[in-house]
């Protein structure tokens, strides 16, 4: 039991690129330094840190996105209204062409 423990808390902190025994260290210099009445207010702290920053992340997709998708659709009604141009062209140029003959 104890083996699977240690596994997976090996596998969650090595995301970090650190081992075990780096983020147990950092974690017990971090208690010294700060004291343990001020590491859950630091946690609460770097959290809400993280969440604005991915919240304008997203909010900064999602204007590109916009913005992308406005270019689009404006570039395809000028397509359309250049192919549609050249519809009427090709036509009033077969119908004067037909008149002349």
């Amino acid at each position: 039991m104890e083996i699977l423990i240690e596994g997976f808390l090996r596998k969650n902190i090595n995301f970090l690129f650190i081992s075990f025994e780096e983020s147990f260290l950092i974690i017990f210099i971090a208690i010294i330094i700060f004291g343990p009445k001020k590491i859950p207010h630091i946690a609460r702290g770097l959290g809400e840190g993280i969440r604005y920053f991915r919240e304008a992340k997203n909010k900064i997709t999602e204007e590109m996105m916009n913005i992308r998708d406005h270019n689009f659709h404006q570039m395809k009604k000028k397509e359309k209204y250049f192919n549609e141009n050249e519809k009427n062209k090709k036509k009033s140029l077969y119908s004067s062409i037909k008149r002349h003959e």
